[in-house]
């Protein structure tokens, strides 16, 4: 699979974020990942906010290359290349085209002048998130974490006090409302404590809200969650995670008053506000300031708490029933691109597609095997099938699992396999499968790992996506593409699925 969302969001992000502004409005601060861009401001020119390209790629790691003759701007960072053009609504992503609904434009003067690209709501496999601060005038663009020692999404740089005030960027807030003993804040608020803090079993490492209702707690170590409860006056739901700190990156001393938070802008969440409640024994307290009558779900797996937020009248999804004697399961079986989507392309010219479905039909065949189990493929033969109605097939069909298959590429030296998960309730499923996977395949272990993947994102049943091995390294290819090993790969996802569902 083509590392290209990141890029993508690049050519085209967050247009309509900022509203309502005209083009002598003063120009929002810009943040990425907590860390305020100062090398070139965000510019609004007719209710368009843009921002500066090199600076935000340059922020991810990302080289820039500008050719002045052709008005280009090329971006890559080892795994992909985009390549936009001034005043052009399209871009090149290594090679394949793209739509740019507003142009990338040159602003400035000839001394400072700095390509600018329209910021544009950053959908869900495009690899940033974008939170618009209208109060403090500022865009934070927030890089997915990693469970298994990747990218985290920090904080955005800015504390609260523990009534949900701020006190602006970077301030320290003071300890507002009364404090209860033992230095908790006043219920329900995101307080602080004093003393020195008692040694936590675990370490807050993210928080990251996703934009659609589900915030993501990201730990190390052990942190066991006491159960959310609802609060009134304002409505509010709080979670408290006892013998548990914050990672240094938050910069939230226990003892202290400090707070942070996310501002949001939704119909049914306004802010997330994070603080430590007590000090002994350090407890973190996570704070949702909802609309009325919202409820949540609680998801925990090892590394991951996840909130979802529910509107009112709005049930929350079905859980994966218990495995009995007589039940048929539903797996939907996806292999990767298809038609028109090679994906990745081998050293020796051989396309990913061909891989996937090949160790698709494979899998087909052993699952269709077991009475117990009934397979759907997405596609069955080289058919184009965009990313979301593969979701949404396996949705409608009423799934139990989806598996989407894949192999990588990376332009830089690369080889192992990885998979794939989203939701806290598809880590279970994704550590079993990749148990299995790494045992057939007999390449470096890459670790399990979390990615807003449409196809795993958008399922309602647990889901993952494996990607077997890198194309682009010869021993990688030679194993992927011999049959032999394109079997061991099909049982052992076909194992992995049995273990998960208690198959025996």
């Amino acid at each position: 699979m083509k590392k290209t969302a990141t890029l993508l969001a690049l050519a085209a992000m967050l247009l309509a974020a900022v509203p309502g502004h005209s083009a002598a409005a003063k120009a929002p601060k810009l943040y990425l990942d907590g860390t305020e861009l100062t090398a070139a401001a965000p510019r609004i020119d007719k209710d368009t906010t843009y921002i500066p390209i090199r600076t935000v790629a340059e922020g991810m790691g990302f080289d820039v290359d500008w050719d002045k003759s052709s008005k280009k701007v090329g971006i890559h960072n080892g795994t992909s290349v985009i390549e936009l053009t001034i005043d052009k609504k399209t871009a090149l992503v290594n090679g394949q085209e793209a739509a740019v609904p507003v142009p990338a434009r040159i602003m400035g003067t000839p001394a400072s002048a700095t390509t600018m690209v329209p910021l544009r709501f950053v959908s869900e496999n495009m690899g940033l998130r974008v939170y618009y601060d209208a109060p403090a005038k500022s865009v934070y663009l927030y890089q997915p974490y990693t469970a298994e020692g990747g990218e985290q999404a920090p904080t955005d740089g800015r504390n609260g006090d523990p009534q949900g005030g701020t006190t602006g960027s970077g301030g320290a807030a003071s300890g507002a409302g009364s404090q209860q003993p033992g230095g908790a804040g006043p219920a329900g608020q995101a307080g602080g404590g004093s003393g020195p803090p008692v040694s936590a079993a675990g370490s807050v490492t993210s928080i990251l809200y996703d934009g659609t209702g589900t915030t993501t707690i990201a730990y190390q170590g052990t942190i066991t969650a006491a159960d959310p409860f609802l609060m009134t006056g304002p409505d509010r739901i709080v979670l408290d995670m006892p013998a548990s700190s914050f990672a240094d990156s938050f910069g939230i001393q226990a003892g202290s008053s400090q707070a942070g938070e996310l501002s949001v802008d939704g119909p049914l969440l306004s802010k997330i506000r994070y603080a430590y409640l007590t000090d002994q024994p350090s407890t973190v307290r996570v704070v949702w300031d909802v609309a009325p009558a919202v409820t949540y779900t609680l998801l925990k797996s090892d590394g991951v708490i996840q909130l979802g937020l529910l509107g009112p009248g709005q049930d929350a999804p079905a859980s994966p029933a218990a495995p009995s004697g007589d039940r048929i399961y539903k797996v939907v079986i996806d292999a990767g691109h298809g038609g028109r989507a090679p994906g990745a392309v081998s050293l020796t010219g051989k396309l990913e597609k061909a891989f996937n479905l090949a160790v698709a039909l494979k899998l087909n065949a052993l699952l269709a095997a077991d009475p117990r189990i009934q397979p759907i493929m997405t596609r069955t033969d080289d058919a184009s099938i965009d990313l979301k109605p593969r979701a949404e097939f396996a949705n409608r069909m009423g799934a139990d699992l989806f598996l989407s298959i894949h192999a990588n590429s990376l332009e830089i030296p690369a080889s192992g396999t990885e998979t794939y998960y989203y939701r806290a309730d598809s880590k279970a499923l994704a550590d079993i499968v990749h148990k299995h996977l790494i045992a057939a395949t007999g390449l470096p272990d890459r670790k399990v790992k979390t990615a807003a993947y449409v196809v795993i994102k958008e399922t309602v049943m647990p889901a993952v996506l494996t990607e077997s091995g890198f194309l682009t390294n010869a021993r990688d290819e030679a194993i992927l593409f011999d049959e032999q090993s394109q079997n061991r790969i099909a049982q052992a996802l076909a194992d992995g699925i049995k273990e998960y569902l208690q198959l025996h």
